[in-house]
């Protein structure tokens, strides 16, 4: 969808003649769906339409553009309309915002912001401290905190205000603070309106609260909001202060960014940030070429084993044909083992000091697998030799019980190891799982080639 067809061919002459029209034309859209359309236009036409939107309204589509083209929006407009922008926004998006700019532009908006919403400047100043990646970094410090012999009425009353003065980003929890806000328990809001208004807050809430601590990776909070499905995860400093609070949609953003750099690490692929348009081509090219080499590289090894083999292979021709074939199985089987791996470690559902289970396990399924493909194999060459049909069926099908057995284990136990030397275990990309497992896979068929056929 464009604006064209929502205002007609001339955008400009729309926009000029008739800005509460386009204004009010406009509001009747989803930020989201704004948006995506702003997205698309010059950035000329994106700083006049914001000048006409109102401020909330503006600050909620600028909360949804990426990165890049947020921060060329922010650069355009005028110091004094970008931070009404920001002063509108909720706390986390405008700490991102501001800190995706460069030192001036930033210090400016910051100076600007002390003067026209000095809290908001200070939010900001709180959550730029915490490390990219961390539970702070993706919190808001908008929540309801109330002392715990606070009414149940005047809980009420208090969301009210702050939900019509736009003070909170979303409202699932009242939390109880004491003790110089210290978190002490926390009470939803259908618990709230179920109690009986005469009724303290310390009443109605649960005392045994689920947390996460601000300076915890950002994983930390998506786990612990997948676990107890919850709406939301208060987040605490090091003394049990309450400092802000994670939101289901920041998780399920971190899920995203999480299992799409996961995604291009098992390509074989370094991440990149923005899409794939939207990534620079010289950074694409980049985040391709460092792998690819180093795959290329490790082929060499898979060509000097068949060069010091290749007396063997001379004398028996037959066995170059089934080279594709085992070095396959093998890297399709280290695959499958890594790919499961890796999830499972992702999830928490296998840590490192497991390895001896994941041990067995592989064990087990790489013999029982390579039985059933072996046997495929047996038949295969059987009747593809021209003599001594029997020996060359059972190299073929030993070796592809052993490639498929090694590729197991190479591709279930080497994520395990990247882990637990403290490196990503995606790493171990499935590119690189298959390398390995056809180096392996070459020696062990040509090993036993010699060994079987003399």
């Amino acid at each position: 969808m464009r604006l064209a067809s929502l205002f007609g061919p001339d955008f400009h002459a729309t926009l000029a003649e008739d800005p509460q029209a386009f204004r009010e034309a406009l509001e009747e859209f989803h930020e989201e769906d704004i948006a995506e359309i702003v997205e698309e236009l010059p950035i000329e036409d994106i700083v006049a339409l914001f000048r006409v939107l109102p401020d909330d309204f503006g600050a909620g589509v600028l909360e949804r553009l990426p990165e890049d083209r947020r921060s060329e929006l922010l650069e355009k407009l005028k110091v004094e309309e970008a931070a009404s922008l920001l002063a509108e926004m909720q706390p986390d998006d405008r700490a991102d915002a501001v800190q995706d700019l460069d030192e001036g532009l930033k210090d400016k908006l910051l100076a600007q912001l002390d003067e026209v919403e000095p809290e908001a400047a200070q939010e900001v100043r709180d959550l730029a401290r915490y490390e990219d990646g961390s539970v702070g970094s993706i919190m808001t410090t908008a929540y309801v905190g109330l002392p715990p012999e606070t009414k149940i009425w005047k809980v009420i009353e208090e969301v009210r205000r702050l939900t019509k003065e736009r003070e909170l980003e979303s409202l699932y929890y009242v939390y109880g603070l004491a003790f110089g806000d210290k978190l002490v328990g926390v009470a939803s809001l259908r618990e709230l309106i179920l109690a009986d208004p005469s009724q303290e807050l310390a009443d109605v809430m649960a005392h045994n609260v689920v947390r996460v601590l601000d300076t915890e990776d950002r994983e930390a909070a998506a786990r612990a909001i997948a676990k107890y499905d919850f709406h939301a995860m208060p987040a605490v400093d090091l003394q049990g202060k309450m400092v802000g609070m994670v939101t289901v949609d920041d998780v399920v953003d971190v899920v995203i960014d999480e299992a799409t750099e996961d995604a291009q690490k098992m390509g074989a692929v370094s991440p990149i940030e923005g899409g794939y348009f939207q990534t620079a081509f010289f950074d694409y090219w980049k985040s391709r070429v460092t792998w690819l080499v180093v795959l290329f590289l490790g082929g060499f090894l898979t060509a000097n084993v068949m060069q010091s083999f290749a007396g063997e292979i001379e004398r028996v021709v037959t066995l170059a044909v089934f080279i594709p074939l085992i070095i396959s199985t093998g890297g399709n089987a280290g695959s499958q083992s890594a790919t499961l791996i890796i999830r499972a470690l992702s999830l928490h559902e296998v840590e490192p000091s497991d390895w001896m289970r994941v041990l067995g396990r592989e064990l087990l399924a790489g013999i029982t697998l390579g039985l059933v493909v072996g046997v495929l194999g047996f038949a295969r060459a059987y009747f593809a030799a021209d003599t001594d049909a029997l020996s060359l069926a059972l190299v073929v099908s030993v070796s592809i019980v052993a490639v498929v057995l090694v590729g197991s284990l190479v591709g279930s136990l080497l994520p395990l190891l990247i882990q637990r030397v403290g490196l990503d275990p995606a790493v171990s990309s499935t590119p690189f799982i298959a390398s390995l497992s056809d180096v392996v896979g070459l020696l062990v068929y040509l090993g036993i080639a010699s060994a079987m056929l003399g």
